[in-house]
Formats: structure tokens, sequence, C-alpha cells
């Protein structure tokens, strides 16, 4: 592919290294101007009436806590209460610039944002669109229709934050994980955070995925003050700014990563202030300048202003539509509450302080410049402000008398049913760059482990152009394993490429990518660093599917190797998926051979789910038979190893190895061993395993995940449930000690389960 990068030559010639500079509260145009610069009067209105939308909605969350709310007076609300007024004009200023196809991501305070992004894209939607979304006022046209689908969006909106069945999420999300992807909204996000690096994902899906007959697509990312310590946001800025998104020698795809940054600095984490607590700078905004030679475009803009943020982001969709994103903007702006109702907030700010800026609030101060620049009349005021409270109240008292979620769905949307069976048309396009890879079987058709996983990546990447391979090292050098080299030649830095040693973003741009329609398969060198992305595998790729009531699939395979047996000591060494067969919402797949590994490996990037794929680097070099045709291996189909009457063996991983091993040392005793590699832990194939031990009357489960609180616990409980009164002797299991890894190979070897444990544990068992 070439040398892309710049000459390393030692230079330590003595110089400075120079800052740019940040601007701050440049707005300072009057609406009279904007309405000159073009800015319609029905634009400016659609910003009043978001903005008091947003402001409704919370005073009613506010309202509920006492029974103020009149037309609902009697519900008593269970649920968050996470309030943003007086931060409406961040929301609306911000969506009011963005297309309907363009994505936000938003914080737990998130109403308002969920609320702005649906108001404006149902501004943007003809009759057709309106109906469409809204099938039940299909019979309506125009403003009516319109009305009345404005009028859904609230009650959805309030029905997720009772939890009811109408409600986005069918009351499985709730407020804090409020969406919306019928107009972009990709949710708001409970973890402090968490919604940055699937911003940052979704933004790769845009930067690569390009219809040139419609405007090219941004991400909107909203996050307060308090993320911006987060290590996973930091994460995200870093990956955002990557030379190789911006040097034309790299790729030929477009420049520049398409998103915008919006720290909405309300002054408080939680009760803690980043300026002067809790960071080391002024303003948030300085934190670009770590990641990007030009401090991302950023600037400092007046939050409370809806018509300076709208400003902010028009300037900045110009300099992502010119290929020379990312930015980064602080929106400087107000919580006049606390963070929940539960705090009374006078521990650590002063009445003084809110009342300062209640008199720069958004909503108020932007009707009185309206009426004061005589752009609107009071009782056209007056008339939007009685038209957002009769529909709120009407979508509050619908909201209350609509159904909950029945009992017997308590699990219900836990997993995606569908498959990819087939790729759309678009996506059938292979672009090759140069040779493609390929994989050598020897005399007898036989490829190694290693192989047949890249043979099966190869395929599927050539099937569907949406299956992009990406993680630390694997384009150039081929990853530390070579298990991806020739893949960048072959299919592009556009599909390949590698990433910064930042795991937890690896992953959390993977959930935004499969989120806005692409399959990321991602590498983790090893497996012990899925701890430093657990977030991100355990409460967002696992958790969206179910959390949207089902209106969002997550297709991605991470890619996980583990090193036990090889002397790497306890922080390279760790089998750990039995984390994350305790993850509901992932599926584990842990392919002992090269025949599973491919057709493993096929489905799992075929899967609509989450996958978490496990790869033993003891495996990698061992050789099996593996057809050159078309095969998959279905999720929850164990192979039976080898038949027996005696005992059941259930084992996965490196450790069917030494299974077979031990087999046949029992064999030649008259003990005849059943051995079932149950393939994927998630989902698991009872039926063989149960059928099985029925027949045999014993079991033994084995694999080398530290023993306490392994997979193999779950197994022998589900044994014991399941087949009890067949059982003619107690279920055991072994696994690794209950310790660290060692790196000495002596103490490795007595670390990890070896053949002749398995085959006394066996003859233990009477």
């Amino acid at each position: 592919m070439g040398n892309y990068y710049s000459d390393l030559s030692p230079d330590f010639a003595k110089r400075k290294i120079k800052f740019k500079d940040i601007p701050a509260y440049g707005y300072d145009r009057s609406v009279a101007d904007e309405v000159k610069a073009g800015l319609s009067k029905a634009g400016i209105a659609e910003i009043y009436e978001c903005m008091l939308m947003i402001r409704e909605f919370e005073e009613m969350i506010l309202k509920l806590r006492t029974g103020a709310y009149e037309c609902i007076k009697e519900y008593e609300y269970r649920g968050p209460t996470h309030l943003s007024i007086g931060q409406e004009a961040t929301s609306a200023g911000a969506c009011s610039v963005l297309e309907l196809s363009d994505y936000i991501t938003s914080t737990h305070r998130g109403h308002g944002d969920s609320i702005a992004k649906g108001y404006f894209g149902i501004m943007r939607m003809g009759d057709e669109e309106l109906r469409t979304r809204c099938p039940e006022s299909a019979a309506l046209s125009g403003e009516e229709l319109r009305e009345a689908v404005m009028e859904d969006h609230v009650f959805r909106t309030i029905s997720e934050l009772f939890g009811k069945e109408t409600g986005y999420g069918k009351g499985r999300g709730g407020g804090m994980h409020i969406f919306d992807f019928r107009v972009g909204h990709l949710g708001a996000n409970a973890i402090v955070g968490g919604g940055v690096p699937i911003a940052t994902g979704a933004a790769m899906t845009c930067r690569i995925d390009i219809d040139k007959s419609k405007p090219r697509r941004v991400v909107c990312c909203f996050a307060g003050d308090g993320a911006y310590a987060n290590g996973v946001v930091l994460e995200s800025l870093n990956w955002a700014s990557q030379d190789q998104f911006t040097n034309p020698k790299m790729t030929s795809i477009v420049r520049g990563l398409p998103i915008i940054y919006c720290i909405v600095n309300n002054h408080f984490g939680m009760t803690g202030r980043a300026e002067g607590e809790v960071t080391g700078v002024d303003s948030l905004a300085r934190r670009a300048a770590g990641f990007d030679d030009d401090n991302m475009h950023a600037e400092v803009v007046n939050g409370m202003d809806a018509l300076a943020v709208r400003d902010a982001l028009l300037r900045a969709r110009k300099l992502l539509d010119a290929g020379k994103g990312p930015v980064l903007l602080e929106l400087n702006t107000y919580r006049y509450y606390g963070h929940s109702l539960s705090d009374p907030r006078n521990e650590y700010r002063t009445r003084e302080e809110e009342e300062k800026w209640k008199q720069v609030d958004p909503i108020f101060s932007f009707r009185a410049r309206l009426l004061d620049q005589k752009i609107f009349k009071e009782n056209e005021l007056d008339a939007i402000e009685k038209k957002v409270a009769e529909r709120n109240a009407r979508a509050a008292r619908r909201a209350v008398d609509s159904a909950d979620p029945a009992p017997e769905d308590v699990i219900k949307y836990m997993y995606a049913d569908s498959f990819c069976e087939k790729v759309p048309k678009a996506y059938q396009v292979l672009d090759p760059r140069g040779p493609e890879p390929t994989v050598k079987r020897d005399s007898e058709g036989r490829l190694n482990y290693r192989d047949a996983i890249k043979e099966g990546i190869v395929e599927e990447m050539k099937r569907d152009a949406r299956v992009v391979v990406y993680g630390e090292d694997v384009a150039d050098y081929g990853g530390a394993f070579k298990l991806s080299k020739g893949l960048l030649e072959y299919f592009g830095r556009g599909r390949v490429f590698n990433t910064p040693i930042s795991e937890a973003c690896i992953c959390g741009t993977a959930v935004g990518m499969a989120m806005t329609g692409y399959r990321p398969v991602v590498e983790l060198m090893y497996m012990d660093f899925a701890l430093m992305a657990s977030d991100q595998i355990s409460n967002q790729a696992a958790k969206w599917h179910y959390m949207t009531g089902g209106n969002v699939k997550v297709p991605l395979v991470i890619r996980c190797s583990v090193g036990g047996g090889k002397g790497y000591g306890g922080q390279h060494s760790q089998s750990l998926e039995s984390m994350f067969c305790h993850i509901p919402g992932t599926y584990v797949a842990y392919p002992s051979n090269p025949y599973d590994a491919k057709g493993l490996i096929k489905t799992a990037i075929r899967d609509d789910n989450p996958v978490v794929f496990v790869e033993g680097q003891l495996l990698y070099g061992i050789k099996g038979v593996v057809p050159q045709e078309e095969y998959l291996i279905p999720f929850g189909e164990a192979n039976v190893v080898r038949s027996g009457k005696d005992l059941t063996l259930v084992v996965w991983g490196p450790a069917v190895q030494d299974a077979i091993k031990a087999a046949d040392k029992l064999a030649e005793e008259g003990v005849s061993v059943e051995i079932i590699d149950p393939r994927t832990l998630v989902p698991f194939d009872w039926t063989t395993v149960v059928e099985s031990v029925k027949k045999t009357g014993r079991a033994l489960v084995v694999s080398q995940c530290v023993d306490i609180g392994s997979y193999t616990g779950e197994i022998v409980s589900g044994i014991v449930e399941k087949c009890f009164d067949y059982l003619d002797a107690p279920v055991l299991k072994i696994g690794a000690k209950n310790g660290i890894a060692p790196q000495a190979h002596s103490l490795e070897k007595a670390y990890l389960p070896r053949v002749e444990d398995i085959v006394a544990a066996a003859k233990s068992i009477k």
C-alpha cells in the first residue's frame, strides 16, 4: 500500500508549540438581523414553540411530584426526574438546523433534545411522511395532520417517561433512554458520556455511507460538562480527530468526520462544578486543543440564546460539509434545578446565582426580544403558548390512560430474532483495491484456525459492503496475530483501518455504526482488554435492542483473543467469556476448531445481535478440514465431538483438545465419554446436553475460565435442574485455579486445567 506516514527523522530543534485562540461569545446579531439574513417568521416561531414544548414537558414532571398538574393530578409518577429547565435554547437552537436524516445522541437529561429533534423532524416532513409515521391520522392533511403527528410525538415521549407500552421504547427504556430512530435520534444515555462514542460511530457511518443525491448527513452529539472528564469521551475526541480521516493519501472517502460535539455546560456534573473545582481549565472548549491542531474549530457559545446556538451550528455544518470536521462547541447554559428533584441544590449553590441566570432565561428573554423588535405581537405568542400547553395536557392524559406493558413480556425484545439473509442491492458492490487475500489449504484440504476465521471474514466482506474491520494494528501490519493480513490491500482503508489504543472507543463506535446500518467487526487484541470496554459492551451494545422495544438492531462482532497457556501473565491470559454470558443481550461464541471457527464467524457477522467472538490463541495453529463452499453454523447448536455412554463432558475452547486426550485415556480403562462442545455459550444448546446426560447419568463441565463464578457453574446448575431424576452421581466442574494467571511456566501448568485433572475428576464421579 505504500508509506503514507510523515517522515519520522529525529528533529530536536528548539521551538515553541503554538495553540490557536478559541473564540467565545462572538454572536452579536439581533432577531431583526436574522430576519434580514433570511430566517423567516415561521422559522422563528418554530424555535419558540420548540422551547415552549420542552419547558412545558419538564414543568409537567415538576408538578407531578406535588399533584399540581391538573389533568393527571391523580397519577403517581415513578421514575427519574432529571430536569433540563433552563437549557431549552441548546436543544431547540441546535436541532433547528438539522435535517431529518441527521443524527443526534443525548444524555440522561435528554427529554429536551428528543422533543426538539422530533419537533423539527416533523416540521420537515411532507404529508405522506407524516401519514407513514402516524397511520391513525392518515385521513387528515396539511396543518391538521402535522398537529396530530406533533401531539403523537409528545404522547409517545410522555408514555415512555411513564413506562407505558405506547412509549417510544414500549416502556422498556424510560425517559433516560428516550429515542426516535425515525427522526435520527439514536437515544439518550443514562451512562454519563455513554452516547459520545456511539455518536462518533454514527459519524463514521455518515462518512462512509454517502448518497450523493442527498445532503451529507451529520451527527450532533449532546453531552454535559460532567462527561468531558470521562475517559471514553476523551477517547472519542481523539478518535474523531485522527489524521487518517483527513489524509488524502490514506483514503479516497470524503474527508473529515461529520460530527458536532455539543458540550451542554450547565455548570454542574451532579453537584460538582467543572470550572473551579473538578477540572483545571477555565473553559471546557480547551479540551479540543489536546486532540486537533485546529482546536476542532472549537468555540464557546451563549447557550441561553437559541439564535446564537443556531448560528454556531450553521457554521459548524458548513465546516463538516467542507470535510473539515469534527467540530466542538461549548454551549454555556444553566439548569435551574438540582441533579434530580431529590436534590435541593441549596448545599452547593445560591439563590442569588440562580436569579442572575433566570434574568437571561432562554424563553422569557427570547419572547421579550420578539416583542421589542416587533417580530411578533403579544396575542400571536399567547396563541403558541396556549397551543403547546393544551397539547401537552391532552398527551399526558392519554398517556396515563394507556396500557402498561404485560408482565409476561418482561424479557421480550432481549434479542433480535432476525438475520441478514439478503444484502441490500446498494451494498452488494465490491470495490477491490488490490490482490484478494488468500489462505492456503494443505493437501488434505485443511486450514489452520486463524486462517479459517480470516477466510470467513473475507467472504462476508465480499458479500456485504457494510462489513468493516477495525482495531489496533489490524491494517498494514495485519493484527498482532496476522489474522487480518492482506485485508487492507484488497478492501481499502475505508473498510479496514487501525485505531488508537482505545478499547472502549473501539467498541462504542462499533455500537454507533451498527445502530446506523453497518456491520462492524472489531478486534480487541486480548480478551483482558474487554474489561476496558465493558461499559460499551454491557451497557450499550447489549441493551439498546431491549431498551428501544425492538426498534433498533445492533449487529456487531467483537473479536477477543484469549492467551492463556502462553506465559503472558495476569493481564494477557484471562478467559473472560463467563462475564459476558452474564450480560443479557449479547451472544457469546467460542469455536474450538477451524471448521467451527469459519462457520461461526460468518454467522456472527450476519446475526443482528452483538456477538462476543472468543478466539483461543493456543488454537490459532491447529488444522482441520474447512470447506471452500459456503456454509454457516447456527448459533445454539452444540457439536457432539465424540459419542459415549458413561459420562457427558461439556467443554469449550482450547479445553476441548484436552478433553479429547482425556477421553482417550479413559477409554483405555473402559470408560466411554461423550464430549459436547456447545460452540456458543449464549445461546446455549440445552437440548443436546440434556439428552446426553439423560443417557449417561453423569456429567463433568470443563473450561479454562477461573473456576469461581465461571459459566461452568451455570451449566452444572442447569443440568441438575433439568436432569435430576436421571443423574447417578453429582455433577462436577473444572476450571482454572481461583487466582491470577502466572507467567512462570511451572505455575501456569498448575494454574490451568490439565488432561490429568479431567481424568481424575471423571474417575471421581461414582
